[in-house]
């Protein structure tokens, strides 16, 4: 028993030492400070995820992630999932719908972005 407890952490050990951080960067629509608060609330709940980085000017997300523990898609799926357009992934439309006016959803006016301040 101890014997296969011990290659099991060999394994488990030499497995995450393969594991590179990979970025991936893909096309948004987010245009203020609470997107970049979602998304990356969105991305940083998947095990793995290192760094988000959410351009407004450029409209693009950038992520640096563990490969071993979540993917490029995972990833897009989130975001999308979120309400936003990840790359070539749809955003969710009940999500987006439910966003605030300010974020291109339906909720209030599209103006008068309190989150717009001091992000990107």
């Amino acid at each position: 028993m101890r014997t296969i407890l011990l290659a099991m952490s060999i394994l488990f050990l030499s497995a995450n030492l393969r594991a590179e951080k990979t970025t991936i960067s893909f096309e948004t629509n987010a245009i203020c400070g609470m997107c970049i608060d979602r998304i990356e609330e969105a991305c940083y709940a998947l095990q793995g995820v290192k760094n988000v980085d959410v351009d407004l000017e450029d409209k693009t997300v950038s992520v640096t992630f563990n490969d071993a523990k979540t993917s490029e898609e995972a990833i897009k799926m989130a975001v999308a999932d979120a309400g936003y357009v990840a790359g070539n992934f749809a955003p969710n439309p009940i999500s987006q719908e439910s966003l605030p006016g300010c974020c291109g959803g339906k909720q209030g006016e599209k103006s008068g972005c309190s989150a717009s301040e001091g992000k990107n």
